[in-house]
């Protein structure tokens, strides 16, 4: 099962392969934050708190802006 057969939120301990995988709709807001891509491996199995702090984004704004695209804000 995966996130969208369920309708879950994205949170802050949502894995970013989760995000990219079942939310392709979230890709143009992802690379307006600057994720133009994964720089390391690892990332995509990080929580998106992990990676937005490795790249100094502001948590909120992001997930806000996530959910919103995925129509649960």
């Amino acid at each position: 099962m995966n996130l969208k057969e369920v309708n879950m939120k994205i949170t802050a301990d949502t894995i970013l392969e989760e995000i990219l995988t079942n939310y392709p709709e979230t890709i143009p807001i992802l690379a307006r934050y600057g994720f133009y891509g994964v720089s390391c491996p690892a990332e995509m199995w990080a929580s998106l708190k992990i990676v937005a702090q490795s790249r100094g984004i502001l948590l909120e704004p992001l997930l806000d802006d996530l959910n919103r695209a995925i129509g649960t804000n």
